[in-house]
C-alpha cells in the first residue's frame, strides 16, 4: 500500500508467536485466490478502511457487499450504468476503453475489437450511448470492415438482452472512494460482466483525467471479467490498463484456473486459502491448516501462514442501495419524448422506445415515458391509422406543450 497507513489488519501470523499480518505488508498489487476468497476480501476491505483509505469497490460476484454495506456507501450497479455508457466525444480514449470493455465480456478477438473501437469512434463524435442497441445499429456503416465479420459481431452485440439503468448518481460519487458497486442484481452473468467492464473503463478514463482519486481499488470475482482465455487473439487491453495504475489494486477470484494467466504473474502478492494453497501439488510446501490463509510474496520468495481475526459486521435484510425509486428525470430525454410524440399522430410506448434507443437507453425511455403519463404531460386516446382499426396513442397535453416550451429555453 502507498503512502503511510498501515493501520489496518488481517490476523495472526502462524510462524511467530503474537505476530500480526497487516495491510502495510502487502504492496500494491495484491491477488486473492481460492473458494473463501470474498471472506479475506471483506477483511481486506475493512482493513483498508481502517488504515483510513478512500477504496472503491466492484464487487462483480456480489460476495462481500452483504457484510460490507453498513460500512460503505452502497450502490446498484444501474445507478451509475448510464454515465458509464455515455461516451465523451473530446476525447476517443474512453471509446477505446469501452470497446476493451466489451471484448472483455464477450470473448473477442483483436479484429472484432477494432470494429468495435470504430463504431465507438463514430458514436463518440455524436456523443451518443454506448449501448448494445445503438453500436449494432451502426455496425454496418463502419468504413473498412464488411461481410462477415461485421455480420458475426452484429449477432454477438445483439445477444445481449436490455440493460437496465436508472440515471440517479454519477462518478463522482464513486471515484473519490469509500464506496461499493454491487452487481449481484444483474439480469444474467454476461449482464454482469458487460456492466462491470464498463465500469472499469470508466473508472481508468477518470484516473487519467479527474483530480479526486481513490487510494485503492477492490474487484470481486475478478474470474467473471479477466477469464484465462483458449482464444490468443484476445488483446487483453482492459486488463493492461487496468494493470498499468499507480494505485494500489487487489483482486479476488474464487476460481483461480479461471483467471487469466498473466494476471497472476503480475500480481506479486497472492493470498491463498486453504482449499487454493493445499492443491498446488507442484510445489513442495507444508499444507495450510483448514481456514487459514498463505500469503505468497515473490518479492522476497516468502509464504507464511496466518488467521483471520474476527469481524463483527452490521447485518441487515437486504443491502441498502441506491435505487430506481430515487431516479431523476433526464431534462434531454424528456424534452427529446415531448418533441417525438408531437410530431407523430400515432406514437405508442413500444414506437417511442424503439425510436429513441439508439440515443437513450431502453429502459431510461419507459421510465421516462411512464412518468410523463402518471404526471398529466400525455395521455393515451384512440386513433385511426389508414383504414385500419383504431390505436390507443399518446397527445401531448397543454401541461406538456408548457413543460416543452421550459425545457427548450
Amino acid at each position: 500500500m502507498n503512502g503511510t497507513k498501515c493501520s489496518g489488519w488481517l490476523g495472526y501470523a502462524l510462524d511467530r508467536a503474537r505476530g500480526e499480518v497487516g495491510v502495510g505488508d502487502l504492496g500494491d498489487r495484491v491477488l486473492l485466490l481460492g473458494r473463501r476468497a470474498g471472506d479475506i476480501a471483506t477483511l481486506l476491505a475493512f482493513a483498508y478502511a481502517e488504515a483510513g483509505t478512500k477504496i472503491v469497490i466492484l464487487d462483480i460476484d456480489g460476495s462481500i457487499s452483504p457484510d460490507v454495506h453498513g460500512y460503505f456507501r452502497t450502490f446498484d450497479y444501474r445507478s451509475m450504468l448510464y454515465e458509464a455508457f455515455h461516451l465523451d466525444g473530446d476525447d476517443a480514449t474512453h471509446g477505446q476503453l469501452v470497446a476493451a470493455a466489451y471484448a472483455a465480456a464477450l470473448d473477442l478477438t483483436s479484429e472484432e475489437e477494432a470494429i468495435l473501437s470504430s463504431a465507438l469512434q463514430k458514436l463518440s463524435e455524436q456523443n451518443d450511448m454506448a449501448t448494445p442497441s445503438a453500436l449494432y445499429d451502426v455496425l454496418g456503416g463502419v468504413e473498412g470492415f464488411r461481410g462477415y465479420y461485421v455480420d458475426k459481431l452484429k449477432g454477438r452485440i445483439g445477444s445481449l438482452k436490455l440493460m437496465e439503468t436508472t440515471h440517479v448518481e454519477g462518478f463522482d460519487e464513486l471515484i473519490g472512494g469509500g464506496a461499493l458497486v454491487s452487481f449481484a442484481s444483474a439480469p444474467y452473468p454476461q449482464a454482469a460482466e458487460l456492466a462491470s467492464g464498463l465500469y472499469v473503463a470508466k473508472i481508468l478514463h477518470l484516473l487519467a483525467v479527474s483530480e479526486a482519486l481513490p487510494d485503492a481499488i477492490l474487484i470481486t470475482g475478478a474470474s467473471r471479467l479477466f477469464r484465462n482465455l483458449t482464444r490468443y487473439q484476445h488483446s487483453g487491453r482492459l486488463m493492461g490498463h487496468l494493470l498499468e495504475i499507480t494505485i494500489p489494486l487487489i483482486l479476488a477470484s474464487p476460481l483461480p484456473a479461471l483467471l487469466n494467466d498473466r494476471i497472476v504473474e503480475s500480481m506479486p502478492v497472492r493470498i491463498y486459502s486453504s482449499d487454493a494453497w493445499n492443491a498446488r501439488k507442484s510445489w513442495k510446501q507444508a499444507a495450510a491448516l483448514s481456514s487459514s490463509y498463505t500469503v505468497c510474496d515473490d518479492r522476497s520468495g516468502t509464504s507464511r501462514g496466518f488467521v483471520t481475526r474476527f469481524i463483527k459486521t452490521k447485518r441487515a435484510s437486504t443491502p441498502v442501495f441506491r435505487s430506481a425509486s430515487t431516479n431523476r428525470p433526464n431534462p434531454e430525454l424528456t424534452r427529446t419524448i415531448l418533441e417525438e410524440i408531437s410530431r407523430f399522430d400515432s406514437a405508442n410506448r413500444q414506437s417511442v422506445v424503439s425510436y429513441l434507443t439508439p440515443l437513450f437507453l431502453a429502459a431510461d425511455v419507459g421510465v421516462a415515458i411512464d412518468r410523463l403519463h402518471s404526471d398529466g404531460h400525455l395521455i393515451l386516446e384512440p386513433k385511426e391509422v389508414g383504414s385500419g382499426p383504431r390505436i390507443l396513442a399518446y397527445t401531448v397535453t397543454e401541461s406538456g406543450r408548457r413543460l416543452l416550451e421550459g425545457l427548450r429555453k
